[in-house]
């Protein structure tokens, strides 16, 4: 079980296991993407990659060289909440590769150079989103969906945003956010608490201190009718369907109920959107339903890829389904199976210590109480038909949605606009929100 304790004004995290010679590293400083200014969207994404790009005593090359002479692993991942160093090392390694994650938190050197490599990169990420037509439906939904809401923001920025930003907003933002309050540190693998603490001592004792400053995330706001968005590719023959509307939050009371309808309705291969659109009439090779977590309400959405002449078919059943989802709730055995399939692989959530150890972290920068760990089953096996139907009719409105399709406008625009309930239609071309 995963331990809390703190130390040097950090929460910490133990899932202690010495089976194997190895130790885990995770460090979390919360506010993600959504700590961007937002005119510089993308400002934590560029601190991200600069992390490891050195300090001012080693460069990225000297950096490289001795997380591999430790035997380490160390990357970087950017998320709308948090950034999060992951780090794994031979475990008679584990002080100098601790002493060199935390010199490279401490002193970023954030030289001008690297800052325009990263720039150049991200930059050239962007622009091979254009030919990712799955990637551009995904941020065109959740900018419809969330509109000027930061969770709409684009997580790693725009050719613009990241242009404007410097290496002083860099180290303006890095002081802000490496901070004891904001930080949480886990390890994982063959160490002990006191080992741990000794290590903390001698590597993170001067993190400053003082409170910890939330980005500003209000509650968003749902956007009334069915807006459908296509963004142009001419000359394709096959979509990109999204499908999606405010979800729920991971403190609501009626997450799990949620969760196990939304697993019933898109989230395993028996669910009923892939049998009704895959199984049953071949439309698209997959057909789901993801629903997020996060401290706000989050996205909820469904996604499928019908050819050109099948996308008004098909997304005439998906919101056909979608409305007898709410409106008529769950069969008891579409229940069971859903259970049956969350219970059953839970264990993969759990099957080591570095994965027990991000969920426990997870649960807790989400404010998520202990039925999300320990009693994660018990929860789960307690949803009956009733609580599933009821939590889907009172979070979802099926005629309140975003709808994005990425593909030929002058083949999908008149046939897809012409659905119920569709207020707005609107074209973009497909390097827009890059």
């Amino acid at each position: 079980m995963t331990r809390r304790f703190r130390a040097q004004g950090l929460r910490v995290f133990l899932e202690e296991n010495h089976e194997l010679p190895l130790v885990d590293l995770v460090i979390r400083i919360e506010g993600g993407s959504l700590s961007d200014p937002e005119r510089l969207a993308g400002l934590t994404r560029v601190m991200g990659r600069l992390y490891r790009r050195g300090t001012r005593r080693m460069n990225g090359a000297a950096v490289d060289a001795q997380v591999a002479a430790l035997g380490g692993r160390l990357a970087v991942t950017i998320g709308r909440e948090a950034l999060t160093l992951h780090g794994s090392v031979l475990a008679r390694n584990v002080e100098p590769f601790v002493a060199l994650v935390a010199e490279l938190l401490r002193a970023p050197a954030f030289r001008g150079r690297d800052l325009a490599r990263a720039k150049r990169r991200i930059k050239a990420n962007l622009a091979a989103l254009a030919d990712d037509d799955h990637g551009l439906a995904s941020r065109h939904l959740r900018g419809l969906v969330f509109g000027e809401h930061p969770y709409g923001r684009p997580l790693g920025g725009t050719h613009d945003s990241i242009g404007r930003i410097t290496r002083a907003d860099l180290i303006a933002h890095h002081e802000r956010s490496w901070r004891a309050a904001h930080i949480r540190l886990g390890a994982a693998g063959a160490i002990d608490e006191a080992s741990l603490r000794t290590l903390l001592a001698r590597h993170f004792a001067d993190v400053p201190r003082g409170r910890y400053v939330a980005p500003r995330a209000g509650a968003p706001k749902r956007t009334r009718g069915r807006r459908l968005l296509i963004v142009h590719k001419p000359d394709r023959t096959q979509t990109q369907l999204g499908v999606g509307t405010l979800g729920i939050k991971a403190t609501d009371s009626l997450y799990f109920p949620f969760y196990v309808a939304d697993t019933a309705f898109g989230g395993m291969f028996s669910a009923r959107l892939m049998q009704a659109i895959r199984a049953e009439r071949g439309w698209s090779y997959s057909a789901y339903s993801v629903v997020g977590a996060a401290r706000q309400r989050e996205l909820w959405r469904m996604w499928t890829h019908p050819s050109v002449e099948r996308a008004r078919d098909c997304l005439a059943l998906q919101l056909e389904l979608l409305e007898e989802w709410v409106e008529g709730g769950l069969r008891a055995e579409e229940v069971r199976r859903a259970k049956r399939y969350l219970i059953g692989s839970r264990c993969f959530d759990e099957d080591t210590a570095y994965r027990r150890l991000d969920l426990a972290m997870s649960v807790a920068a989400l404010g998520q109480g202990k039925a999300h760990l320990g009693g994660y089953r018990k929860a789960i096996a307690e949803v009956d038909r009733a609580a599933a139907s009821e939590a889907v009719r009172r979070r979802l409105r099926p005629w309140d949605l975003g709808i994005v399709a990425v593909g030929d406008a002058t083949r999908l625009a008149d046939a897809l606009g012409s659905l119920p309930g569709i207020v707005q239609t609107r074209v973009v071309p497909f390097d827009a929100r890059l």
